[in-house]
């Protein structure tokens, strides 16, 4: 049996409109659908981004493959520089192009996000 403090602490506290979940899903409504849909636009980016990543380092990782099988095939000091700087020359593009690339997508997802919240501030005004 609860104590006259606990039953008081109770009462107090289903009084209260913000822990009514009736009342606090109503009033929170318009902020909780800007939330869920920013947030489904976000792993929806993400998830783009996270592709993105993946098929580079899957690429790059066969790039380190091709350096290995072309190593071994080398002979002579000169050829293992014309090896190496091949592959560092590719590796430098690759990179760079890379970095546009994921900056653009991050681009793209944040103005799509800040967009999306805009959109749903103005509805509710």
């Amino acid at each position: 049996m609860p104590t006259r403090d606990q039953a008081s602490y109770g009462n107090a506290l289903s009084s209260n409109i913000f822990l009514n979940p009736a009342i606090t899903a109503g009033m929170w409504n318009p902020f909780l659908a800007a939330i869920f849909k920013g947030n489904a636009e976000a792993q929806e980016g993400f998830g783009t981004i996270a592709s993105e990543c993946q098929e580079f380092m899957g690429h790059r990782l066969q790039e380190d493959i091709t350096l290995m099988q072309r190593l071994a095939h080398c002979s002579t000091p000169d050829q293992v520089w014309s090896v190496y700087a091949d592959f560092w020359q590719k590796a430098a593009e690759d990179y760079g192009k890379e970095f546009s690339a994921m900056a653009k997508l991050m681009q793209e997802v944040t103005s799509k996000m800040a967009q999306s919240a805009t959109d749903e501030v103005r509805k509710t005004r």
